[in-house]
């Protein structure tokens, strides 16, 4: 039985103390800050606006980067490329955003949940027979709540569209995405907005200007044009993209308060679903959140262990009493004794 309770106290110990330290972790990893960084590649130059960020975080702009300290896990950064940059070659339009070291044809959502420290560059795309499309924001009941944003692409092509920051309201889609058509009535992003349920405070944008509320954007020069040679290096020395992790925070309940990620409006009219998937990546590169598994991977094998020892010295004990009950019991003779 002592044997027993040293075991015991042992595993009881080791689980306290995985306990602890995975506790620790977390607190440690909770109060992280994460940087991204916009640069504006070599097609145009930044504007200075366009970016809305939490009243945590700090914007600044340096030459062709625009950088956002402070953040924090789980923090809405809002971006729209078209506002955030202009093309300085009538060859190009601003597309959208890609990550550092990808291709200008792989431009991606620009408003997210922050996870992890980020690279982008503002992507490009080559002027041809441009398209208008529509965005606007809207509430429940259809009303406007911002003034439209008309923009520009070209036809048959993937277009990002990035809601934006309107105080006291939530989007229900941080993104969208659409496939654009030469009937410029089809291209139309409507951003539904309902009430937020905890003000969310945004930043104005670098250089001390809020994020534009509306307002037409210029189109480009038409005209036909060479492909770019290859891809856009980051201006300000960017950090290689291997190192550039991220995805979007995890959101574990989505509910009515909870914008998705993305809305594919593509999938929408072609399968009749009433929203797009919810894109809860849950990867958090470069935290401590990584090695949590490993934390309850240990907790778990200490309770197992202390399980099957429990388990084993009973099934002993019992046994030896049984053999104590069957063992006979010779009177000696006196003479013998």
């Amino acid at each position: 039985m002592k044997y027993f309770k040293k075991i015991r106290k042992s595993l009881l110990f080791l689980s306290s103390l995985v306990f602890v330290f995975g506790q620790s972790a977390l607190a440690a990893d909770e109060e992280y800050s994460y940087t991204v960084r916009l640069y504006a590649g070599n097609q145009g130059q930044l504007t200075g606006s366009g970016i809305s960020a939490p009243a945590n975080a700090k914007v600044s702009k340096s030459g062709a980067e625009i950088t956002i300290t402070g953040l924090k896990y789980g923090d809405t950064v809002y971006m729209s490329p078209q506002d955030a940059a202009k093309s300085t070659d009538s060859k190009y339009y601003v597309k959208g955003i890609r990550r550092s070291g990808r291709d200008n044809s792989e431009a991606t959502e620009s408003s997210f949940r922050v996870a992890s420290d980020r690279d982008y560059v503002i992507a490009y795309g080559i002027s041809g027979n441009l398209v208008a499309y529509r965005v606007n924001y809207l509430d429940e009941d259809g009303n406007e709540l911002l003034g439209s944003d008309t923009y520009y692409g070209n036809p048959g092509e993937r277009q990002y569209v990035s809601s934006r920051y309107i105080d006291g309201y939530q989007p229900q889609a941080l993104n969208m995405v659409k496939t654009l058509s030469t009937d410029e009535s089809k291209n139309v992003f409507d951003f539904r907005y309902a009430p937020a349920g905890e003000e969310e405070e945004a930043a104005p944008a670098a250089g001390g200007a809020a994020a534009p509320a509306g307002g037409e954007a210029a189109a480009p020069a038409g005209g036909n044009a060479a492909a770019p040679a290859g891809d856009d290096a980051a201006a300000g020395g960017a950090e290689d993209p291997a190192d550039a992790v991220g995805g979007d925070a995890a959101v574990p309940v989505p509910d009515e308060q909870t914008p998705q990620a993305l809305q594919d409006l593509d999938q929408i009219e072609d399968e009749a679903v009433p929203e797009a998937n919810l894109d809860a990546n849950g990867n958090r590169g470069g935290t401590r959140m990584s090695y949590l598994p490993i934390y309850i991977g240990i907790g778990a094998a200490a309770i197992a262990a202390l399980a099957a020892t429990v388990f084993y010295l009973k099934r002993r004990q019992k046994a030896l009493a049984v053999t104590s009950d069957d063992t006979d019991i010779v009177e000696l003779p006196d003479d013998e004794k």
